[in-house]
């Protein structure tokens, strides 16, 4: 049983990841600084505190209780337990963020040695060095823990709460608009409560990939990145460019990642070739816009902004995309790079016409995309 009640709580949030209810970091962090305006001798404090940051689903409260009484039956600190700054909120967000890594690695490394299971199971936060590390230079083990925490990012993205509300039997609100129309016959015979809850907003993206050579050690592992966001989100369109333009969004919508990769590639004839930025980009106005695009989407380009066509036109196409969309970024994994600056001619054609310009380089980097799409949808 480790030492601190950050420990216990990791510890806690595994089993209840093991148990179907999903955990992550954010989670653990938000437990961690509400810490410091409860008190933990009161075990109905840290009850409510812990449902109400680690429980985002209706159905999954049952669960939540039955392991909650299970896991802490004993006090919640105990005589022999230290209680560090991070448990109880005093650090920043990222400090906290790498406190809860650092006692993740240390649950796994002891699980290993207690023989209950394999740790590879359950994946809360790469530490420090993965989410640091260029995707480019990553190992296929390093990969697939990265995916995991992508999974996490996209669920963020996909299931950002709408200021709106919708009507909703098991809602937590009262509709006391729905409740007086529904009574007003009623008299003083009975009322019939109306409930409701906040939105699940669906985000609208246009994600295109630059998959030219230049591209290529990144290509496929933001691919991936992509294929995970049209999952969850449903109103993604994507597509891929090098000297021509290619729209996957079908592809990605009906295979499974492997063979949807296999199946681009084929249809890709100029996959890792070179590149015409322009020219994709007036062949996408022209052809895909008016279907894929409207005044509220948010369009992304994946690209390094190395450009063999020219300036010209692809000047003219970025300001003919700029008016067809409500935001657009671009994302360049050599922004990451230390001493970058966008000095190759694609690269500053496109800046004057772009709301965000953005690192892709790690997951880290990911991760502040993320936070971004968020605070362009509010």
């Amino acid at each position: 049983m480790p030492k601190t009640m950050l420990g216990r709580v990791v510890r806690f949030s595994r089993l209840l990841h093991r148990e179907g209810v999903e955990v992550n970091p954010g989670n653990l962090i938000d437990l961690c600084k509400s810490f410091e305006h409860i008190d933990l001798q009161q075990r109905v404090d840290f009850y409510a505190a812990s449902r109400a940051t680690l429980v985002s689903r209706f159905d999954d409260l049952e669960t939540f209780d039955r392991v909650f009484n299970s896991f802490w039956s004993t006090p919640l600190i105990s005589e022999d337990m230290t209680l560090t700054d991070t448990d109880v909120g005093g650090n920043s967000d990222l400090d906290v963020q790498a406190d809860v890594s650092e006692v993740v690695d240390s649950a796994d490394m002891q699980e290993d040695v207690d023989g209950d299971g394999e740790s590879e199971e359950v994946g809360y936060s790469a530490d420090e060095a993965l989410m640091a590390k260029d995707l480019a230079a990553m190992s296929d083990r390093e990969i697939e823990q990265a995916r995991k925490v992508i999974h996490e990012i996209v669920n963020i993205i996909a299931n950002r709460r709408s200021r709106r509300r919708v009507p909703e039997n098991r809602g937590r609100e009262l509709d006391f608009r729905r409740t007086w129309r529904r009574n007003a016959l009623l008299g003083e015979d009975g009322v019939e409560l109306s409930m409701k809850r906040r939105r699940i907003k669906k985000t609208k993206l246009m994600l295109l990939c630059d998959v030219s050579g230049s591209m290529d050690c990144y290509s496929k592992f933001l691919i991936r990145f992509i294929y995970a966001l049209k999952r969850e989100i449903r109103d993604v369109e994507v597509g891929v460019f090098s000297t021509r333009m290619t729209a996957i969004s079908r592809l990605l919508k009906t295979k499974g990642i492997e063979e949807s990769l296999h199946e681009v590639a084929e249809k890709v004839h100029d996959w890792a070739g070179g590149t015409d930025i322009g020219g994709c980009l007036r062949e996408f106005n022209d052809k895909f816009a008016r279907d894929m695009l409207h005044s509220r989407s948010v369009m992304i380009i994946v690209s390094d902004g190395w450009d063999r066509g020219d300036p010209v036109i692809m000047g003219r196409e970025m300001a003919r995309l700029r008016k067809r969309v409500h935001k657009l970024l671009w994302l360049n994994p050599l922004l990451g790079t230390p001493g970058y600056q966008p000095l190759c001619l694609g690269m500053k054609t496109a800046l004057p016409y772009l709301d965000y310009f953005l690192p892709a380089h790690n997951v880290a980097s990911l991760i502040e995309l993320a936070k971004t799409l968020r605070s362009v949808w509010k």
